[in-house]
Parts: C-alpha cells; sequence; structure tokens
C-alpha cells in the first residue's frame, strides 16, 4: 500500500494486488503535519491582502466621485434627479455593457463577409519535394448557411435592446431613489422647522409663567411644568436635526454633491398634472422591454439551433507560392498553386446537443412570454396600490388642514384665558403641543402624498417624463419618448 498525502487535507489510499496485514498498515500523519502547504504559491493563496491586490491593479487609482458644490441656495426635485442620472456610477456601468452588446452585433454580422486568412510556413524531409518555405493566402466566403449568420445577427442585436432596455431601467430607479431622497430630506426640513417653532413658542410659555409666578399671580409650579416642557421640544429638536442630516447625506449620496442649505418646496403643480384615472401604458415599460428582449433573443437562438441542422456552402480560393523550395502540388521550383473550391460542410452527430438546444431555446421563449405577463401584472397592481394611498393622503391633508385651524384658534383662547387666570398652565402646554402636532401630522400627509406620487410615476414608467428627463442626454446617451 502507498501513502499520499495533497492538497490542504486530502488523502489518497493505494492498495497494490495482494493481501497486507493490518500490522503493515502506515501511520496516518498527525492534523498539523496535513495541513501544511505544499509550495509558496499555496501558502499565498491563503492570504488575504487588499493592499498587495491594489498593487497588481493596472487601472487608476480611485477619486472622489464629484468634487464640484452646488452653489444654488436651494435645490430643486427635478434639478436632483437630473444631477443624479447624470454621472451615477450604476448607469456608467450600462452604458459600458450597452457598447459591450453594440460590439457582439458587429462580431455576429462579420459572419456575413469574407474570411482571408495568410500564413508562412517551412518544411524539411529526406526529399527535394516540398523542401523550403512557402506563404499562402486562403479566401472564404458564406454562400448558404440557412439561416446561422443572420440568427446570431438577430440574437445579438435582440440582447442589445434588452441592455438599452436596462439602462433605461436603471435611470428609472436612480430617479425614484433621488425623488425619494429629495421627498425625505424636505420632510425633516419641514419637520425642524415645526419643531424650532413649538420650542420658541413653549419658552414664551415659561416666560410668561415666571413673570406670573414672581408676581404672585399663579403657582411656583407652573414655571416647573413649562420648563420640562421646553426641555422635551429641545430633545425633540435635536432627534429631528439628526434624522435631517441623515437623510440629507443620502441626498448627497445620489446628487454627488454636496446638499445646499435648503431644498426647494416640492411641485404640486407638478403633481396636479398627473392623470389618475389613467390606465397606465405597460408597453413601454424597460422590464417589459428587457423581457420582450429576452423573447426575440430566445426566438432568434432557436432558428439559429435549427440551422445548425443543416450543412453550410461556402466558397474557398486558396493560394499557396514556394518562397525558396519546390512546391509539392505543381513540382515547381517557386511554383504557384491556386485552388477554387465550393465546400459543403455540416454536423453529423454531437450526442443529442442540437436538439437540447432547441428544447432549451423553446423553453426560453415560453419563460420570456411569462415573464411580460408577469411585469404587466405586478405594474398594473402597484400602480392602483400607489394611486389609492396618494388619493387617501390627499384627503387627509385637507382633513389635516382643518383640524390645524381649529386647534390654532383653541390655543389662541387658551393664551388669553391664562394671562386672565381663568385657564391652567397645563391647558395652556397642551394647546401648543397639540397644535404644533397637527403641524407635524399636516407635513407627514403632505410627504407620504408624494411618496406614493414617486412611487406611482415609477411603477407606470412616467419618470422620465415627470422628472424632465426626456429630450435630454444622460451621460451620453439621448433620452427620447
Amino acid at each position: 500500500m502507498k501513502w499520499m498525502t495533497r492538497g490542504n487535507a486530502m488523502l489518497t489510499l493505494a492498495f497494490a494486488c495482494g493481501s497486507v496485514g493490518a500490522q503493515e498498515l502506515p501511520r496516518l500523519p498527525s492534523l498539523p503535519s496535513l495541513l501544511q502547504p505544499l509550495s509558496d504559491t499555496d501558502e499565498h493563496s491563503q492570504v488575504l491582502a487588499p493592499s498587495a491586490l491594489v498593487k497588481l491593479s493596472d487601472g487608476p487609482r480611485a477619486q472622489p466621485l464629484r468634487r464640484e458644490t452646488f452653489d444654488a441656495p436651494t435645490i430643486q426635485l427635478n434639478e436632483a434627479v437630473q444631477m443624479a442620472v447624470g454621472w451615477h456610477p450604476s448607469i456608467a456601468a450600462n452604458i459600458a455593457t450597452l457598447g459591450q452588446q453594440a460590439a457582439g452585433v458587429s462580431v455576429a454580422r462579420a459572419g456575413y463577409y469574407p474570411q482571408v486568412r495568410v500564413g508562412v510556413g517551412g518544411s524539411d524531409s529526406n526529399t527535394q519535394i516540398g523542401n523550403g518555405s512557402s506563404v499562402s493566402a486562403t479566401i472564404t466566403q458564406t454562400i448558404y448557411d440557412f439561416g446561422k449568420v443572420s440568427s446570431s445577427v438577430d440574437q445579438a442585436q435582440a440582447l442589445l435592446n434588452r441592455q438599452q432596455a436596462q439602462v433605461l431601467r436603471q435611470i428609472d430607479e436612480i430617479a425614484r431613489q433621488t425623488a425619494e431622497a429629495v421627498v425625505n430630506a424636505h420632510r425633516y426640513q419641514a419637520l425642524q422647522t415645526i419643531a424650532e417653532q413649538q420650542l420658541a413658542a413653549l419658552e414664551r410659555v415659561l416666560e410668561m409663567a415666571r413673570l406670573r409666578a414672581s408676581a404672585g399671580v399663579s403657582t411656583r409650579s407652573d414655571p416647573v411644568q413649562a420648563l420640562s416642557r421646553v426641555e422635551g421640544a429641545r430633545a425633540s429638536l435635536l432627534q429631528i436635526k439628526t434624522l435631517s442630516q441623515q437623510t440629507r447625506q443620502r441626498l448627497r449620496t445620489f446628487i454627488g454633491a454636496p446638499v445646499p442649505a435648503a431644498i426647494g418646496a416640492l411641485p404640486e403643480l407638478q403633481a396636479d398634472a398627473l392623470d389618475w384615472n389613467q390606465v397606465p401604458e405597460t408597453d413601454a415599460l424597460p422590464e417589459v422591454l428587457v423581457a420582450q428582449a429576452e423573447q426575440r433573443a430566445a426566438a432568434a437562438q432557436l432558428l439559429l439551433a435549427k440551422a445548425q441542422r443543416w450543412p453550410t456552402i461556402s466558397l474557398e480560393a486558396s493560394v499557396n507560392r514556394s518562397i525558396n523550395g519546390v512546391n509539392p502540388s505543381t513540382l515547381q521550383h517557386n511554383g504557384t498553386y491556386r485552388a477554387l473550391m465550393i465546400n459543403l460542410s455540416s454536423v453529423l452527430f454531437q450526442g443529442g446537443a442540437l436538439n437540447a438546444q432547441v428544447r432549451a431555446a423553446t423553453s426560453a421563449m415560453e419563460a420570456s412570454r411569462q415573464q411580460i405577463e408577469l411585469v404587466r401584472l405586478e405594474s398594473n397592481d402597484q400602480a392602483r396600490i400607489f394611486r389609492e394611498q396618494a388619493l387617501g393622503a390627499r384627503e387627509t391633508i385637507a382633513i389635516q388642514i382643518q383640524r390645524k385651524k381649529s386647534i390654532e384658534q383653541a390655543r389662541d383662547i387658551y393664551r388669553d384665558q391664562y394671562k386672565l387666570g381663568t385657564r391652567s398652565i397645563i391647558d395652556l402646554l397642551n394647546a401648543e403641543q397639540e397644535f404644533y402636532q397637527a403641524q407635524t401630522d399636516e407635513q407627514m400627509a403632505r410627504h407620504e402624498f408624494w411618496l406614493s406620487v414617486v412611487s406611482y410615476v415609477g411603477a407606470t414608467g412616467l419618470g422620465r417624463e415627470f422628472y424632465g428627463l426626456n429630450h435630454r442626454t444622460v451621460q451620453g446617451m439621448n433620452l427620447l419618448p
């Protein structure tokens, strides 16, 4: 029996013919010996050193994504979306892949053109025939191939169209995420303003309570209760500021530049222009376009697989000339041999590969067809859900506005009554807090409405029109409706 070790912990037993006693069995190597590397290469493969991998890279060192600043004091929704899609690396990566697919179409179309091959060779034998060097040239032109080249071109073109739809889908996705970031940043900007106003109002109530307590008009507990509400308002303001900074940093990631001091007002007229009763058109959705392109690619693959069963007819012209010897075809010194042939080539047997390719392409076509129906179904479902959310949020806004007005009137009455001593400090503090809570609820409803709008235009494929991206150049690509 021969004992061999290889790898980190791999054992191989090779038994020779004959019987071997138990006392003749070799002793198993210990575990540490099995884990010893066999060579320096194996040892290096077990080391993870990012700095060493960076040194192996031939590309340029990474630079900050964008360094320019945003000079305007405010940034608008459409402006932020246009900035994001104009530089985002995920879109650039998809556009680069689009160039790769375009090159694939050129490769497939090359099958229509003749192939030219040249070569230089030499030989040495016991006879003088064929000795010496020779140069040859061959031109091959496909005459008829039962659709092999055309199917390859159609498949490459379908893959190119699929990547074009992928670029559109990524543009829509970045536009949606950026719009959501703008809405959330604007939400906490508005909430911070409300929290600052609430803190200022409670501080005025605290000053009023202190003056009344020092004058003996009210009890000394009034300033204590007011101070407690002021401290709570300060804590809430600090929390909102933190959330506001987080949302602004999120927006900065998308636009690639520092966010201005203020987020512009959300364009209400732009949202009012949406037709909520219109049935969304799903044929132009990028997801549907991707599935349709995959279906065309599968159809081309099916035709190609069927064409592989038939022969390929080609015309071949060749020239061979000896440089310093006898040409074996003409038996002449430095002779030239010319030939013109019609070739017929076909694959007789591939172990069932052609039939398997046909079945695979047929299944791919059916899968793509079902994917189209699935995308349309999900798009309509999401559009209906976001539509109902937006309309419900709009009704809530109207209710919150009326509620805020009534609470504001009650707060003003309570303030006057407290000054007259007919209302307690607790009633006034509750009225102040309830008023600013009503303002907060109104702003939350407004921004929930806008998040539903952003999701709706994203689900219906209206994002590029909604954010003004059509008829613009995005990273070298012209966007058209």
